[in-house]
């Protein structure tokens, strides 16, 4: 049986934006989850909404013209990472605890209540919490082989 994985944006935007930092690590997350099977990939569901900025952001600032940007965000869309509702009392408490944004704090909330790692390429949320808690994993961090 497959372990469960947290995976935020900023992870699930490496797989399809390759002039981001860490791909290697990000991709073979990817292959864990996508073709091997070894994980179950999870995010809360303001994931997609965080997927399609990123391909917005990464659009303006003219990394990607509209048809790649709609390509993009379909195959990350179409991945299959299993979206879930995170209890938004959780939210708030993780939020004012650690001095996070309640996006941040959602994907926390959800390895929290699933009691699973948290993988992010996001260098400011890892800084906060990374050294605070075990289950917040760096994407540098991610075993290639």
């Amino acid at each position: 049986m497959p372990r469960l994985v947290v995976v935020d944006a900023s992870v699930v935007l490496k797989w399809q934006l390759d002039d981001e930092e860490y791909i290697p690590q990000a991709a073979a997350l990817r292959n864990d989850f996508y073709t091997l099977n070894v994980i179950k990939a999870i995010a809360p569901r303001l994931l997609v909404y965080e997927v399609i900025n990123g391909i917005l952001t990464a659009t303006r600032r003219k990394r990607l013209d509209l048809d790649k940007a709609l390509e993009a965000m379909n195959n990350l869309l179409a991945l299959g990472v299993e979206l879930r509702e995170v209890e938004a009392g959780r939210i708030l408490e993780l939020a004012l605890a650690y001095n996070l944004a309640a996006y941040d704090a959602a994907y926390l909330a959800l390895a929290e209540g699933e009691g699973c790692e948290l993988w992010t390429g996001d260098r400011p949320f890892y800084q906060a919490v990374g050294g605070k808690l075990s289950r917040i994993k760096w994407i540098g961090d991610y075993k290639v082989i």
